[in-house]
């Protein structure tokens, strides 16, 4: 979600434009941990912070390719809310930590993996996040969720192996 209000360059934005962003979005963060997620993000993603003046300014890279998800309309979908648990492994860890789904994620660890549950809008971004995982995560509920995720792999598996959708 944060990503997509990242503009491309030469434009940029704040941490702190971004943190009121996501509020008017139903997410309450703090900048710091906006400001984390960025210099994280800008590990996998093409972000680039201008760091001339305070605050930093952010941007996607002028020479980066469209991020697919980054165009997924808010209002494709309904916002419903629901409870979302997920079957994670472990290597996802870091990540749910340092990134959570909710502010009040419930997490139960065991060795081989960790169960994530969470009330959160059940969003495009959500969907492709989950998408995104591949095998390290597993939606357990709700149902509909899980169906939605295994209609998009069997159309990937379709797709991969010469079938038509």
């Amino acid at each position: 979600m944060m990503l997509r209000h990242v503009p491309r360059q030469p434009h940029k934005i704040d941490a702190k434009t971004l943190q009121q962003r996501l509020y008017e979005q139903g997410v309450d963060v703090s900048v710091r941990t906006i400001q984390r997620n960025l210099i994280e993000l800008s590990e996998v993603f093409p972000l680039t912070a201008d760091e001339r003046s305070k605050p930093y300014g952010w941007s996607i890279a002028q020479s980066a390719p469209q991020l697919p998800f980054l165009n997924l309309a808010d209002h494709a979908r309904p916002s419903a809310v629901a409870q979302v648990k997920l079957k994670c492994a472990a290597s996802l860890s870091n990540l749910l930590t340092n990134n959570p789904l909710h502010p009040q994620q419930v997490v139960e660890m065991n060795s081989e993996h960790f169960i994530v549950t969470a009330t959160v809008a059940i969003s495009n971004e959500l969907v492709a996040w989950i998408l995104s995982c591949g095998e390290h995560a597993e939606v357990l509920e709700p149902k509909q969720l899980r169906d939605e995720i295994e209609g998009h792999i069997r159309r990937m598996h379709a797709s991969y192996n010469g079938h038509k959708k």
